[in-house]
Order: structure tokens, then C-alpha cells, then sequence
């Protein structure tokens, strides 16, 4: 697989040259498998820069999985060319009970007091489907499936497998013992308890190979007025994949203010950390542009 990072600011875009290394267009991820055929995670600014990629990519039909609905990881929806043409087929994803509730999300995102171009203007092309815990889909040589994650609204982890390979994409997760927002209904068997939803969320992650997982806050950020935002810290989101022994953990979603040298300087603090205390992980953040092969 190879895995292509459009976006991964988070909760809003950020120009400026101090933004230009690791991007300050918000979550958008291209992922490939070894026939070409492709998905999109997320629909963040980001996805404008992907109709390039699609437009040179012999494929002509996709799906975009949306891990939910706030505006980061939506507002590129009407800016991205290929959703207006009929030559491309799209099947939009997202954590809803059913298509028509799917389609009436985005319809009313578009409404014209918002934005002046509606759904109907898109292409014929353009299908909803709804994406649920428990639910898994094939898509070329790839398969999918999801988990309910820790966020203000209901949202969605995805997991895609493909050639023996997987990779996690886990964002907008608040750590369940440090603030439990009101879980999906299907969760009600757990009764709310913080460290059994941990454990699966754990046991979810496992066996991945490579774990993307938003790191939006530093530990004093995140206890300076931002607790109950939906949001990990950097060291929550390596936590996880150790926990879940990922040997490759990349952090996404970088917050709205960290400039390039700021993620520079934390980087570097955060491997001196894990190299002092012996321990084998290979860390990276993201940077828009950029793309791994797994």
C-alpha cells in the first residue's frame, strides 16, 4: 500500500510560511493499493490538491470514508473538481444509520445560505452510504472497517487491510479515562466504563502496521482549557501504539498554531524521550505532500 498525506492540520487552515514543511491544509489521506485502485480518508482543505493526483490516476471510480462532520474534515467537499465531473464514480462514506441521512448531511452543508453551489450541481456519479461499527466493505484489494472513537459527536476510526498489510487511521479521539463523551448507542454493553472501551479501542489497533493517530495538544495545552475538546495530547496518541505494539506511529492532525519549527522541536524531544527510555518505535509526523509505502 502506499499512503499519501493531503492534509493533516486540524480545525482550521493555516498559509504562512511557517506552515509550509508539514502543511496547514486540514486531514485528508490518499490511500493505494498495488493495483492502483484508491480511497480517501477524510475530506479536510486538503482534498482540493487531490483531484491532480485523480486526474492522472487511470481510475475512475472511489469512495470517501469520513470519520465524521466537523468542518475540518468537510469543508473541501464541494472544492474537489472530480465530485462535478460524470467521468468519476463516488461513494461517500460516513457515521450515519442510513444513505438518505448521509445525503441529507451533506445537502445541508451545502445550503444555499452557506454555499452557492447545491448537491444537485454535482455529479450523477455521487452515491451515500452509511458506515457503522461493525460494518466492513472491500474496495479493490482492500478491506475496511471501523470503530467508534472518543469525540464530542459520533465518529469513526477506519481500518484498512490490504496485501497483508494494515494501517489504522485514528483521529479526533479524547482518551476515554480522561473525559467520556456520550458514546454511539451500540456501546451501551459497556456500560461507560473508561478502561473497557480503552482495551477495545486497543485490541482494534493491534496488528497494525502502521497506526496514523492525531496528536492535537502538548500536555499543558491540553489541561490549559482544552480538556473535554475531543482531542489527544502527543504523548496519549504514542501511548496508544504502544500499548497496541504498532511498530510505526505517525501523528496527524497538528494543531492550528504549531509551526514547522515548533513540530521540529517536539519531534526531536519526543525521540530523545523514546531513545532514552529504550524503546523501538519508529515516530514521525505527517507532512502534507509527503507519502510512505507500507
Amino acid at each position: 500500500m502506499k499512503v499519501r498525506f493531503l492534509g493533516s492540520r486540524g480545525s482550521i487552515p493555516t498559509p504562512g510560511n511557517s506552515f509550509n514543511e508539514y502543511g496547514g491544509n486540514t486531514s485528508c489521506i490518499q490511500i493505494i493499493d498495488n493495483e492502483d485502485n484508491y480511497i480517501i480518508l477524510d475530506a479536510g482543505s486538503g482534498i482540493k490538491n487531490l483531484s491532480y493526483y485523480v486526474s492522472k490516476s487511470e481510475k475512475t471510480e472511489s469512495i470517501l470514508l469520513l470519520t465524521h462532520f466537523h468542518w475540518d474534515h468537510i469543508m473541501g467537499i464541494p472544492f474537489f473538481a472530480p465530485f462535478f465531473s460524470n467521468k468519476y464514480s463516488f461513494t461517500i462514506y460516513g457515521p450515519k444509520d442510513s444513505s438518505n441521512e448521509m445525503y441529507d448531511t451533506i445537502n445541508n452543508i451545502l445550503a444555499k445560505d452557506y454555499f452557492p453551489v447545491s448537491l444537485e450541481q454535482f455529479s450523477d456519479n455521487l452515491k451515500f452510504e452509511a458506515f457503522y461499527e461493525g460494518k466492513k466493505i472491500t474496495f479493490g484489494n482492500m478491506l475496511i472497517e471501523g470503530i467508534w472513537v472518543n469525540h464530542p459527536c459520533h465518529t469513526l476510526s477506519y481500518k484498512i487491510t490490504s496485501a497483508g498489510k494494515t494501517v489504522v487511521y485514528l483521529t479526533d479521539h479524547e482518551p476515554y479515562k480522561k473525559r467520556l463523551h456520550e458514546q454511539h448507542p451500540s456501546l451501551e454493553h459497556y456500560n461507560h466504563n473508561a478502561d473497557l472501551l480503552h482495551a477495545r479501542l486497543i485490541d482494534y489497533v493491534r496488528g497494525a502496521d502502521v497506526l496514523i493517530i492525531e496528536g492535537e495538544y502538548t500536555k499543558s495545552e491540553y489541561y490549559n482549557g482544552h480538556v473535554g475538546w475531543g482531542h489527544s495530547t502527543l504523548n496519549d496518541a504514542i501511548q496508544v501504539g504502544l500499548d497496541a505494539g504498532v511498530p510505526y506511529v505517525i501523528l496527524h492532525h497538528h494543531n492550528q498554531d504549531r509551526t514547522d519549527s515548533q513540530i521540529k522541536l517536539i519531534y526531536s524531544k519526543l525521540l530523545a524521550f523514546l531513545k532514552k527510555e529504550n524503546i523501538d518505535l519508529q515516530l514521525a509526523f505527517a507532512k502534507e505532500g509527503s507519502y510512505i509505502r507500507i
